[in-house]
C-alpha cells in the first residue's frame, strides 16, 4: 500500500471521529444502555430512604406486595408496585451528568432518595436518586449507583415515584355510601338503650322497630351527611386494638337496599396506648390521642383519631 494511502486512511479515520464526537444524536436514544440488570421477578424487596424519614419497606410474598413502616402495614397496590418494577427494570440512562457539585443535582444528605433493592435471593443494587429535570423535551432524573462510576442521567420520572411513606398507601376513608340506599339502621350506645330505625316509604320516615317512634327522613339524612363527613380523619397508630372490647363506647350499623355486606362502625374509648420501644421519627398529632377512636369494617386494617366530641356527640346520639 502506498504511503499516500495510507495517510488518506489516517485521516478519513480521524475526520469520521470528529464527526462522531460533535454529532448531535451522539447523545440521543440511540446510544442509551440499561443501568439496572434486573429481572422484575427476582425483586423481593425495595427498601426507600427518604431524608429524614425512617425505611419504607415494600415486600413481596405469594399474596402480592405489602408496604411497612415503623411496624404498620398495607397492601400495595398492585398497579403502584408494578410501575415501580418497571421504571427500575427498564431504567435507561440518557448520558453522563459530569459535575463536582453533585448537591446541585440533588445529591445532599438532605435532598437524596435512597433505594436498596433485594432481589435473586440475597443479591442487593442500591441507588440514589436526585432531581429531576428536563431532557430534550423529555421528563428525566439524575441517578447515583454504588457499583458505577458516575452519575447519569435517566429517561424516567423516579423522584415521584418513589417518593413515598407509608400513609401514601393508606385510605383514610371510613365511609362511602349512596344515603337514599340506606335502609335500615341501629346505634348502640355504651349503657343506652338501642335504637334500630327502619325505612318506611309510605310515610315518608322511619320508624323505630321496638318504640314504634317515627323520625323525618330530612333528620336521618343530616345525620347520614354526619358519617360521611368522617372520611379524612387521623390515623390511631399509637392505639392498642388489642383492648379494644374492653371499650366500645358505640356501635352504628347502616343496611342497604340491595346489598349483603352493611356498614359498620366501632367507637371506643382510648384508654391503651401502644408505645412503641422506639419511638416515631415524627411526633404523633395532638388529635392522634384522642379520648375516642373508631374502626370501620370498610378499612378494617385501621383505626382513627375522632377527636371532635361534638361530633362524635351528633353521630351518637343524633335523635
Amino acid at each position: 500500500m502506498k504511503n499516500k494511502h495510507i495517510v488518506l486512511i489516517f485521516l478519513l479515520t480521524l475526520l469520521l471521529g470528529l464527526a462522531v464526537r460533535r454529532a448531535p444524536w451522539r447523545n440521543a436514544t440511540f446510544f442509551q444502555t440499561s443501568l439496572l440488570k434486573l429481572d422484575a421477578a427476582t425483586i423481593q424487596e425495595i427498601q426507600i430512604t427518604l431524608p429524614g424519614k425512617p425505611i419504607l419497606y415494600l415486600q413481596r410474598d405469594d399474596q402480592g406486595w405489602t408496604a411497612e413502616q415503623e411496624d404498620r402495614s398495607v397492601v400495595l397496590p398492585p398497579d403502584i408496585a408494578q410501575r415501580m418494577l418497571t421504571e427500575l427494570t427498564n431504567m435507561r440512562s440518557i448520558r453522563v451528568a459530569k459535575t463536582d457539585r453533585p448537591d446541585t443535582l440533588g445529591f445532599s444528605a438532605a435532598a437524596s432518595i435512597q433505594l436498596n433493592i433485594i432481589h435473586s435471593g440475597t443479591q442487593q443494587e442500591k441507588l440514589s436518586i436526585g432531581w429531576e429535570t428536563i431532557e430534550n423535551k423529555q421528563a428525566a432524573s439524575y441517578v447515583q449507583l454504588p457499583n458505577h462510576a458516575g452519575i447519569y442521567l435517566v429517561d424516567s420520572q423516579l423522584r415521584g415515584l418513589f417518593s413515598k411513606g407509608l400513609n401514601d398507601f393508606r385510605r383514610q376513608t371510613i365511609a362511602q355510601f349512596d344515603p337514599k340506599s340506606v335502609q335500615r339502621f341501629s346505634i348502640i350506645v355504651q349503657g343506652k338503650d338501642s335504637l334500630v330505625f327502619q325505612k318506611n316509604d309510605s310515610i315518608g320516615a322511619w320508624i323505630d322497630r321496638m318504640s314504634l317512634k317515627t323520625i323525618s327522613n330530612e333528620l336521618v339524612q343530616n345525620w347520614l351527611a354526619k358519617i360521611s363527613s368522617l372520611n379524612g380523619l387521623l390515623f390511631a397508630d399509637l392505639y392498642d386494638e388489642s383492648h379494644a372490647d374492653e371499650v366500645v363506647y358505640s356501635m352504628i350499623q347502616l343496611n342497604f337496599d340491595g346489598q349483603a355486606d352493611p356498614l359498620k362502625l366501632k367507637i371506643y374509648k382510648q384508654r391503651h396506648l401502644n408505645v412503641p420501644e422506639v419511638l416515631p421519627a415524627q411526633k404523633p398529632d395532638r388529635r392522634q390521642l384522642s379520648l375516642f377512636v373508631l374502626h370501620s369494617s370498610q378499612n378494617p386494617n385501621n383505626y382513627f383519631s375522632l377527636a371532635d366530641t361534638v361530633l362524635l356527640n351528633r353521630i351518637c346520639h343524633p335523635f
